[in-house]
């Protein structure tokens, strides 16, 4: 599913910033060196991240992660308010009229908190909230926005957390061992 070509690319953002801890091994992936990739990649254009940046970011994790579990809109409308971005309708690069958040002078993690909020807000204004998920592999914490055509995803991961769900069910299945016929 596609939100637009200025949503597109912030709709992973909140995604992103929340995944960057793995729960499920206590990993913090999260670095000035990856938190400055995924900011240019969707936009930014302002000083790479320090480290403050990267622990105010850290802070936007569960109030992203609430947007995903409990389909606050009034959580990411917070987050979008706090964030000191405004919204601005602009047409650039032969694109239609479209909507950005613009702030001159907006740090890091207020343009993040801004960006990934709006993001979610879209995915929920275009696509419903039944978009926004928590993987369904049993160890996994890791959230996601369902792009599929018929939202039929459940995992983080099909190559992952969805293979090992499958093979968990299968070795189940041998475990229990050939189905007995016809005991009466």
């Amino acid at each position: 599913m596609r939100f637009g070509d200025y949503t597109d690319p912030v709709v992973t953002l909140a995604e992103d910033v929340v995944n960057s801890y793995r729960h499920s091994v206590g990993v913090d992936d999260l670095s000035p060196a990856l938190l400055t990739s995924l900011a240019r990649a969707r936009g930014w254009q302002g000083a790479d991240a320090t480290s403050a940046d990267v622990s105010a970011v850290r802070s936007l994790r569960d109030p992203l992660r609430s947007v995903f579990e409990t389909h606050s809109v009034f959580a990411a409308n917070a987050l979008v308010a706090s964030s000191g971005l405004v919204p601005e309708l602009v047409a650039h690069d032969g694109l239609p009229w479209h909507l950005h958040l613009s702030g001159a002078g907006v740090a890091l993690p207020a343009w993040v908190a801004g960006q990934a909020a709006f993001g979610l807000l879209s995915v929920i204004e275009m696509g419903g909230v039944s978009r926004l998920h928590r993987c369904a592999g049993p160890d996994c914490f890791a959230v996601f926005v369902d792009l599929s055509r018929n939202q039929s995803r459940v995992f983080c991961s099909p190559a992952v957390c969805g293979n090992r769900v499958h093979v968990k069910a299968h070795r189940a299945r041998k475990a229990i061992g050939p189905r007995s016929r016809g005991s009466a």
